[in-house]
């Protein structure tokens, strides 16, 4: 199964490689700048993959990756298309282009590729039932909730960059925080009421810069509204790691270990299936279609997960509906196309985890060895 792993990866590194070899080749003129701008943009990768939360790098990086995207791939094409002037027109390029589109913006697609991901969630807690033994749990889901010592609410930094299609807003003139962020910290707030052991609560969301007038205001906004939902102030700790996931379980392992919830595992060691039962345990509170990543990162270095997804976007459709709100799932739109690139850069976000060691084998079924509560909340 290793050699397994090692050839898959290295066939990806390959496939990235061979892209960047087209890439450089068909949009950098080659007499002109072909070795300098080809160097350019390797440094930028290998750059990405030392530190790719860099605030330096990552503009450069969403650059250059934009046409992995699929807006940014119909407009590739579209520019390929047009690269031998307006008379000579690729026309199946153009076609390509209007196809990626069309297909990324169908609310059909989208609502497809989000009940994908979700379902995963209620297979993961219908599989818990199945493992968790009578003798040992009466109940599946008050075994992780008993065991839970941590909650790691995973949200975008308060003060992150909003891009222009995606105006930043708050839930009124009293909060500075994102709807979507207050919300998250509403759900993990009810989590929170239903474990009994008060558990030590992070949140990913501080802001950038801490130091600044605003940072502290928005980092206080935050603390200040956990508390109102009943969470001690001396449990909430906030840092800035935002959606870096990675970091976020580097961290979390330091804190866990610092209090003496976690013992990292030697070299060699491995948990049998009685201590994986009986470990303490993390609840993660994050999006719905980042969830597996982010669970199954923070399994990959030991740390026992219980997952609470946020923001489900494949509730399923009343019957009452009708035949034209079917067809109008046809129509595309810009809520669907943003879902989709939502998942899209969630697959290609996975693939880079992986290809770090940062997840499990491929070949591990996220459901069977992460918990799940049965009631995920929007």
């Amino acid at each position: 199964m290793d050699i397994l792993n090692l050839l898959t990866r290295l066939l990806l590194w390959l496939a990235i490689g061979y892209g960047l070899w087209w890439a450089v080749k068909k949009l950098i003129p080659e007499k002109w700048l072909t070795w300098l701008g080809g160097g350019l943009i390797l440094l930028v990768v290998m750059a990405s993959f030392i530190d790719p939360n860099d605030r330096t790098i990552g503009p450069f990086w969403e650059l250059i990756s934009l046409p992995l995207s699929p807006l940014g791939a119909a407009i590739t094409m579209l520019l390929l298309a047009l690269s031998k002037g307006l008379k000579k027109v690729e026309g199946k390029l153009v076609l390509a282009a209007l196809a990626v589109l069309w297909v990324s913006s169908t609310p059909l697609v989208a609502r497809g590729l989000s009940v994908q991901a979700e379902e995963s969630v209620q297979r993961a807690y219908d599989n818990q039932r199945t493992l968790c033994s009578s003798n040992f749990c009466a109940a599946a889901d008050a075994v992780p909730l008993q065991l839970a010592r941590a909650m790691v609410i995973v949200g975008d930094n308060a003060d992150a960059y909003r891009i222009s299609s995606q105006l930043p807003s708050q839930s009124d003139a009293d909060v500075p925080l994102d709807p979507i962020l207050v919300s998250r910290l509403n759900s993990a707030a009810d989590v929170y009421g239903r474990v009994a052991a008060a558990p030590l609560v992070t949140v990913t969301a501080g802001a950038r810069d801490g130091s600044s007038d605003l940072g502290q205001q928005l980092d206080q906004s935050i603390r200040q509204r956990l508390i109102n939902r009943g969470i001690p102030n001396d449990n909430i700790r906030i840092i800035q790691t935002g959606m870096d996931i990675r970091g976020t379980v580097e961290d979390q392992k330091s804190f866990l270990t610092d209090r003496q919830l976690f013992a990292p595992l030697g070299r060699g060691e491995r948990r049998t299936e009685r201590d994986n039962r009986t470990a303490n345990r993390v609840i993660v509170v994050a999006p719905a279609l980042s969830m597996r990543r982010a669970a199954l990162a923070f399994e990959n270095d030991g740390l026992q997960v219980v997952a609470w997804p946020t923001e489900l976007y494949g509730s399923p459709r009343s019957r009452a509906d009708g035949t034209l709100a079917r067809v109008s799932d046809l129509v595309p739109n810009v809520g669907a196309l943003r879902i989709t690139t939502r998942y899209w850069e969630e697959l290609l976000a996975s693939m880079y985890y992986y290809m770090r060691g940062w997840l499990p084998p491929f070949s591990m079924r996220w459901d069977e060895v992460v918990e799940t509560l049965d009631s995920p909340v929007n």
